[in-house]
C-alpha cells in the first residue's frame, strides 16, 4: 500500500534511519526535532505541506503504519538470511552428496529406529498400526530411490550420447578440413592449365584465380570486390587472341 503522509514522502534513507531510531526506543519529540532540521525534510514540507513541520502525531501514525511494514520486511529479510545460512550448513554437511540424498539417509535411519521400538508397544493393534505406517514410508522412500536411480541412469546415457556426437562431429570436421586442403592444393596445381584454357595471359590467370577462389570459399580478389574490372567494364582485359 502506498502511504501519503509527511514521513512517507521522505527519502528512503531518512525513513530507514527513523525506523532504526524507533526500534531503539528514541522519544518521539526528539525524533520530530531531528527530522524537522533535515534539509530534505524542509524541502519536502515546503513543497507538499505548506511548510508545516512533522509533529509527534505524525510519528504515532507512522509507527502504526509504515514502521510496522518495515518491521515485517526486516523479519522477512532475516528469515531469508537464516534459510540461506542453513542451506549453506546443509551443503557443507552433505560432503559432496545431494541434499535430497542426505535427507533420505536420515529418514531411513529414523525408520529403522522406529521399527526397533515396536517391541516396546504392548498393544498389538497399536503396534500393527505403527508398523503399517513405517512400511508405507519405507515403500515411498524406496520408490523415490528407484526413481532417482532411473533419472541418474538417463542422465548418464544422455551425457554419453552427447560425448559420442561431439566426437563424431569433431572427426567429421577434421576429415572435411583435410579434404578441403587437399582439393585446394590440386586446384592450385591445375590453375595454370585452367588459365591457358581461358585464353592465357593476364586475362586467363585472372579468371583462373577467381574460379579457384569461388570453388573453395576463399576471399574474392580486390578487382572483384571493387567491381572496377568486372566482365562488363570498359577496361576489361581482352582474352589472348592467339
Amino acid at each position: 500500500m502506498s502511504r501519503q503522509g509527511k514521513i512517507a514522502r521522505l527519502p528512503k534513507k531518512i525513513r530507514d534511519q527513523l525506523n532504526l531510531r524507533l526500534q531503539d526506543g528514541e522519544p518521539g519529540k526528539q525524533l520530530a526535532e531531528w527530522l524537522n532540521e533535515l534539509a530534505e525534510t524542509k524541502e519536502m514540507l515546503a513543497e507538499l505541506f505548506g511548510g508545516r513541520p512533522i509533529n509527534e502525531q505524525n510519528l504515532t501514525e507512522w509507527k502504526q503504519g509504515g514502521y510496522q511494514d518495515w518491521l515485517r520486511d526486516e523479519e522477512t529479510r532475516e528469515r531469508v538470511q537464516r534459510l540461506a545460512e542453513r542451506a549453506q550448513d546443509l551443503d557443507d554437511a552433505a560432503d559432496g552428496l545431494e541434499i535430497s540424498d542426505r535427507l533420505a539417509s536420515i529418514l531411513a535411519a529414523e525408520l529403522a529406529d522406529a521399527a526397533q521400538k515396536l517391541d516396546e508397544i504392548a498393544d498389538p493393534k497399536e503396534r500393527w498400526r505403527q508398523l503399517q505406517e513405517i512400511l508405507r514410508e519405507l515403500w515411498r522412500l524406496r520408490s523415490e530411490d528407484h526413481q532417482g536411480k532411473r533419472l541418474q541412469m538417463q542422465q548418464e546415457q544422455w551425457e554419453r550420447a552427447m560425448e559420442r556426437e561431439d566426437s563424431e562431429n569433431e572427426r567429421r570436421f577434421e576429415k572435411e578440413e583435410k579434404d578441403r586442403l587437399v582439393n585446394l592444393f590440386f586446384a592450385k596445381q591445375s590453375q595454370r592449365l585452367t588459365a591457358e584454357a581461358l585464353g592465357g595471359g593476364e586475362y586467363g590467370e585472372k579468371w583462373a584465380d577467381w574460379l579457384v577462389r569461388v570453388q573453395h570459399g576463399l576471399s574474392m580478389p580486390d578487382w572483384w570486390r571493387t567491381d572496377n574490372h568486372g566482365p562488363d567494364s570498359e577496361d576489361e582485359i581482352k582474352p589472348n587472341q592467339t
